[in-house]
């Protein structure tokens, strides 16, 4: 933790970006929440001064993922900014050559084909790009009207091209619910533009 000096030259600490009860009381951050001071980001508290961008997001979940795994699907359109509220359940994948247990209630990680020009990384965090996140969330067994709006809140405010989008889909050819992935696109984006 850094400091900052007073102009009578006295040493006051510097709070981080994001804060936790490690930080100050739980009481104290939900009072200032309640006086408008900072909001809830995950299981943190930002200032509401600070932009809610996907870099703070992404830092809210940095000790929850931590380095190897890749926030993905529900938990990536949300760092991406086309969810309002947090997941609960953090949905992460792991490339499948890394072979990644992780028995944490909280947290569900599969193995997928990706590749690095998929993942973005976001200070201590690596998330799936705004194109693979769009791919993920049109191959889910679970499509709903909720999944529809966040693939199209991506496509429009990340301007995520759908031909990209088919582009991953040839790209894995045995990654599961590609061709549903693709009828679903059609549906959103018809014609596809060529």
């Amino acid at each position: 933790m850094g400091a900052t000096v007073g102009q009578a030259g006295d040493v006051s600490p510097t709070l981080p970006r994001l804060l936790t009860p490690r930080d100050l009381p739980d009481v104290e951050l939900q009072a200032a929440g309640l006086d408008g001071d900072v909001c809830r980001v995950a299981d943190s508290w930002a200032s509401v001064a600070d932009p809610d961008d996907a870099w703070l997001r992404a830092a809210a979940l940095a000790d929850s993922l931590g380095p190897v795994v890749v926030a993905a699907r529900g938990t990536a359109a949300w760092i991406w900014g086309a969810r309002a509220a947090a997941p609960r359940h953090l949905e992460a994948v792991v490339p499948s050559w890394a072979r990644h247990h992780d028995d944490r209630p909280r947290i569900t990680v599969g193995e997928v084909l990706i590749d690095d020009d998929e993942i973005t990384q976001l200070g201590r965090v690596r998330v799936t790009s705004p194109t693979r996140t769009v791919l993920d969330l049109l191959r889910a067994d679970d499509w709903s009207s909720d999944a529809e709006r966040l693939v199209r809140t991506l496509l429009t405010d990340h301007g995520v091209d759908p031909r990209r989008v088919t582009g991953l889909v040839r790209r894995h050819g045995r990654l599961p619910g590609r061709r549903r992935a693709a009828a679903r696109l059609r549906t959103l984006v018809d014609p596809l533009p060529v």
